[in-house]
């Protein structure tokens, strides 16, 4: 480059600056031409030496004053719009440091591991929060059947208007019909006696009996399920001689026995009777009449869904075949 030329762009600054400072200078007010202002004003024989002196030092403090608070201004301005910036990208440097340098923030191993035992705590209460749910709703499904229940006992505490000699049996629920002693039909299901038989264990002191039972569905096909002695507490099946009561210990309905749970289910086609056998077992010697044989079941249709209790009373006991 030539000491003695300028470029291009060179030029162009330098008459960028010259024309600023011509426009500082035509804004300018020589000082004769203020002390002929003041003159013709009458003010020139109070002008001091030093008056113009000081206004200008003034003037150029408050100026000083005015830029500095623009700069104030434009700082605080700035660090407003940037703070939000900063920290956002604060957070995200912190992350990736505790992604890749957990040491760094003071994070160990122990740390990480007493976080998952933590998540693995919640996440088993959370279960256990699940489960209480499920609970609380077959709580309320044994309520409504508690209900049922309790309302087929009121039944039962009604003054029986059959004659005991007759001994025929008793209907259980709110609507009794006179049937012969031997069967009885409740909610369109007729439970009908078939037979009651024992059998003697080899070298005991105690016999079981099985009552084999005809049902029969009057109205529809519907779902039937019959308790032996149910673990649940849902019902059992029972039968009574001279003030000594039996439970069941097997129930069979159709080609099925029952669970665990102590009950069988099945399906019962209409007009079409079905057959149950009822055991017990551990009965004594002497029982050879039956007062009451009770079998607790679940009748499940589209006219009516609960329990029913059905009772047979002096049932006769014959020696197995």
């Amino acid at each position: 480059m030539i000491k003695n030329s300028l470029t291009e762009e060179q030029f162009q600054g330098l008459v960028e600056r010259l024309s600023k400072r011509k426009n500082e200078l035509e804004g300018r007010i020589t000082i004769e031409t203020v002390k002929d202002s003041l003159r013709e004003l009458g003010l020139s024989d109070l002008l001091r030496e030093n008056d113009i002196d000081e206004v200008c030092k003034q003037m150029n403090r408050e100026l000083r004053m005015r830029q500095w608070t623009n700069y104030f201004k434009f700082a605080l301005i700035l660090m407003i719009l940037t703070a939000p910036l900063a920290a956002f990208g604060g957070y995200k440097l912190r992350e990736v440091i505790v992604a890749k340098f957990p040491a760094f923030v003071g994070l160990t191993n122990d740390e990480s591991l007493q976080s998952r035992e933590l998540k693995l705590q919640v996440k088993d209460l959370q279960d256990k929060v699940k489960d209480l749910e499920t609970d609380k709703d077959k709580l309320n499904e044994r309520i409504q059947d508690l209900k049922t229940e309790n309302k087929t006992l009121k039944n039962l505490g009604k003054p029986d208007t059959i004659s005991q000699a007759t001994r025929t049996s008793v209907i259980t629920e709110p609507t009794p019909t006179t049937v012969p002693s031997q069967s009885v039909e409740l909610e369109g299901i007729i439970y009908e006696l078939k037979s009651c038989q024992k059998s003697y264990n080899v070298n005991s002191s105690t016999q079981s009996i099985s009552c084999a039972i005809l049902i029969t569905s009057t109205k529809e096909n519907v779902n039937l399920n019959l308790y032996s002695n149910s673990r649940y507490g849902y019902g059992r099946s029972r039968l009574l001689d001279q003030g000594k009561e039996y439970v069941a210990t097997k129930v069979e309905l159709g080609t099925y026995s029952n669970n665990r749970d102590g009950s069988v289910k099945n399906s019962l086609i209409k007009d079409i009777p079905i057959e149950a056998i009822i055991t017990f077992k551990g009965v004594s010697l002497d029982v050879n009449q039956i007062d009451v044989l009770q079998f607790r079941n679940h009748l499940k249709s589209s006219y009516y869904t609960g329990y029913i209790n059905t009772e047979l009373r002096n049932v006769s006991v014959t020696p197995e075949e």
